[in-house]
């Protein structure tokens, strides 16, 4: 979209994780960094987080199906520029990367529509915004108290595949004990 939008655009990199986003950023120093939110790996949160440290300068775009309401301030917070939901992005993306390249930021949504005095934004994620899908099946299973062999079962993934969503869970909600993770899924009504 955004090579067919802009042709004399180079695209330096495409990635499939937060690790990868923070490696690739560093080594090719891009000017836009677009990232989903809910990407393998670390977040996109935690990855903008490195890339602005790592790259003075950089503008950073992060996608997702989620509102925009319950994660707008972390973003902030963390110095991205730009929040776009998924659906909105094959008519919007272009738009929104010439904006930030300006110094525009942009926090809209059509989800987010309203106005911005009549949102409460909490102070943390939910969850649900930080891992991906299978990610979460894995966190419900675990709150149920399920052990890594018996949700390998549930789920049709061998135990090592659990082990490393578990490991990917814990690393992405910075916690580090099982009952720390069954109280996250509790709070934010995973389970």
């Amino acid at each position: 979209m955004l090579a067919e939008a802009h042709p004399e655009w180079e695209i330096v990199a495409s990635v499939g994780s937060g690790e990868e986003a923070v490696e690739q950023g560093k080594l090719l120093r891009p000017d836009v960094a677009v990232l989903d939110l809910s990407m393998p790996g670390i977040s996109g949160l935690a990855a903008a987080a490195q890339l602005i440290e790592a790259i003075p300068g950089i503008h950073i775009l992060v996608l997702t199906m989620h509102s925009a309401a319950p994660i707008r301030r972390q973003l902030e917070k963390a110095g991205v520029q730009a929040y776009l939901a998924k659906n909105e992005a094959p008519k919007m993306i272009a738009s929104v990367v010439e904006r930030i390249l300006r110094g525009e930021p942009f926090f809209a949504s059509e989800s987010a529509s309203r106005s911005l005095a009549d949102v409460q934004f909490p102070e943390y994620i939910p969850v649900q915004y930080l891992l991906t899908a299978r990610e979460l099946d894995v966190l419900r299973l675990l709150a149920e108290g399920r052990s890594n062999k018996e949700l390998a079962g549930d789920l049709d993934m061998s135990v090592r595949t659990a082990e490393s969503h578990r490991a990917s869970i814990l690393a992405k909600l910075q916690v580090e004990s099982l009952g720390d993770l069954v109280r996250l899924a509790v709070r934010d009504k995973v389970v």
